[in-house]
């Protein structure tokens, strides 16, 4: 019951389907039709391909770290977790069954992209080792922005101002790895280094040469994914921190 409740409250949050599928989608056939139809034909499956790749980032950023953040912070500022743990729930399982009911909004969204991308654009087929990482890392890093919506959530604990803070990272992010028309080779230095560091610009510049099939250095991926799971994990560690010496103070 916990467990569709959880999913339920993904899918009440209209805003996070809407930027997590139709977005995406409307992106990439928008940009196909528009900018990639001067693009020569020799290199137009190749482009197609990595702009594929790179919308595809917006699902999980989309549809985990602004929902979890938005759903996760409207149930704090009611005090809602603490009503559940009067009836026996702990934290922990609370926290699996988000993870379980993000994992599975997820699924769909995924779904929902491949259905309606793949049968209308040409893209190249990928290996079965490129396609399993590609799945992979989507839900990794989908891992990791959950952890990080959660610190946020957990720290400001208001709707409002967790919903316009995590907004802004969103745009940021997309941004900085290049998914608002803007490539990341035309950044500014310092941004660059930026980008550099989040696995979602990683995965939309370079992956692509992977999915062809050509040499491909997964050094700087890995080095980002660790990074960017480092800094979640201590965004919501010092989110406990802080929680916990707010509520050690209206007890005593």
């Amino acid at each position: 019951y916990t467990l569709k409740y959880e999913f339920l409250n993904t899918l009440y949050n209209g805003y996070a389907f809407f930027f997590g599928t139709v977005l995406p989608i409307m992106l990439l056939h928008l940009i196909s039709i528009g900018v990639l139809s001067t693009v020569p034909d020799e290199y137009k499956v190749e482009a197609t391909t990595e702009l594929f790749i790179g919308m595809s980032m917006l699902i999980p950023l989309a549809s985990i770290f602004l929902n979890h953040a938005a759903t996760y912070s409207n149930e704090l500022e009611k005090n809602i977790p603490e009503r559940i743990m009067l009836f026996g729930f702990s934290e922990k399982s609370m926290l699996i069954n988000k993870m379980l009911a993000n994992y599975i909004f997820l699924t769909v969204c995924v779904a929902i992209y491949f259905m309606g991308t793949v049968p209308f654009i040409q893209i190249a087929t990928p290996s079965p080792a490129a396609a399993i990482i590609f799945i992979i890392v989507i839900y990794l890093i989908a891992g990791m922005f959950m952890i990080l919506a959660h610190g946020i959530a957990t720290l400001i604990r208001k709707f409002g101002a967790t919903y316009g803070v995590t907004m802004a990272l969103y745009f940021a992010i997309m941004i900085l790895s290049g998914d608002m028309g803007l490539p990341i080779s035309k950044l500014p230095k310092f941004l660059r280094a930026v980008s550099d560091l989040l696995p979602t610009a990683q995965l939309s510049s370079g992956f692509v040469d992977f999915w062809l099939g050509k040499a491909y250095n997964f050094g700087p991926l890995i080095q980002s994914m660790i990074f960017f799971a480092a800094l979640s994990f201590i965004v919501v560690l010092i989110a406990f921190k802080v929680r916990g010496r707010k509520t050690d103070g209206r007890i005593s």
